[in-house]
């Protein structure tokens, strides 16, 4: 079977240990996302191994449904021979900022605009992604569709996001933890539709606002996690998810061997706080 994917119209870059494809006047956005898909992938190999990288693709809007696995445009995703990154600002992340900023209380805008800028942009926040994505790809297809399948892949990778920005590029802490701190504290239930967490890959129907309230959470508790145990957190959610599938109480058995606290956050949410 070939390729799930459209070359035409893309132009390769050269220089990265695995190919990479942009939009034409995108070679700038693609060796910048591309040298930090580079390093991830150095960093997940030594914690976790890592196969070969997939090819990347860093594409504007008119190419998104050659090379895309879903509709959204910009929604950073990955699968086994691909990963695939806007090469322009997504619209979805306006309409988080826009369920967002209702919220907030006076010092958790000004914290947004602070790093983030006024209007607020999360274009910068948005960029650490890629390292997300790539986290998939080191813990492999992992488990058949389940009640705790989707979130824990969806942890797993905020683990490797953050292990990533806090031993590899420090500087970007800010621009990572603040978003999502931020949502977290402000409302965790607000007005979404969807909010048990065993239905969270239902939130991916609508604008993505839904969903990235999900990833939100989950990342609150991987820099819990990350704090709490480092590496070793990383490794033992990826082994875990390479091996038999685990019912719920045997996942809140690892978490709460990691971190007593994220495991009674799972079992709280989206009650909790930290």
């Amino acid at each position: 079977m070939g390729n799930r994917y459209d070359l035409r119209g893309l132009e390769p870059l050269d220089g990265s240990p695995f190919p990479v494809f942009v939009s034409a006047g995108g070679a700038n956005r693609g060796r910048s996302v591309a040298q930090r898909a580079a390093r991830t992938v150095a960093w997940l190999d030594q914690v976790v191994g890592m196969p070969e990288a997939p090819p990347l693709f860093v594409v504007g809007p008119g190419q998104w449904d050659q090379v895309a696995a879903i509709p959204l445009y910009g929604m950073p995703h990955v699968e086994s021979d691909r990963i695939v990154v806007g090469q322009e600002p997504a619209p979805f992340w306006a309409s988080v900022t826009g369920a967002i900023v209702p919220m907030l209380k006076p010092p958790g805008l000004r914290r947004l605009h602070q790093v983030y800028g006024d209007p607020i942009d999360l274009g910068t926040f948005a960029d650490l992604l890629v390292s997300h994505e790539l986290t998939h790809l080191a813990h492999g297809p992992a488990w058949a569709d389940g009640p705790v399948t989707f979130w824990l892949k969806e942890l797993a990778a905020n683990l490797g996001l953050q292990g990533y920005v806090t031993e590899v590029e420090p500087a970007e802490q800010t621009r990572l933890e603040t978003a999502f701190e931020v949502t977290w504290a402000a409302a965790p239930e607000g007005h979404w539709p969807v909010r048990d967490l065993a239905r969270m890959a239902d939130s991916l129907d609508g604008d993505g606002s839904n969903y990235v309230w999900f990833e939100f959470g989950l990342q609150v508790l991987a820099k819990r996690l990350w704090q709490a145990a480092g590496a070793t957190a990383l490794q033992r959610v990826v082994q875990a998810l390479r091996g038999p599938m685990l019912d719920l109480p045997a996942v809140l058995g690892l978490l709460e061997e990691l971190d007593p606290g994220v495991a009674r956050a799972i079992r709280d949410w989206p009650r909790f706080a930290f």
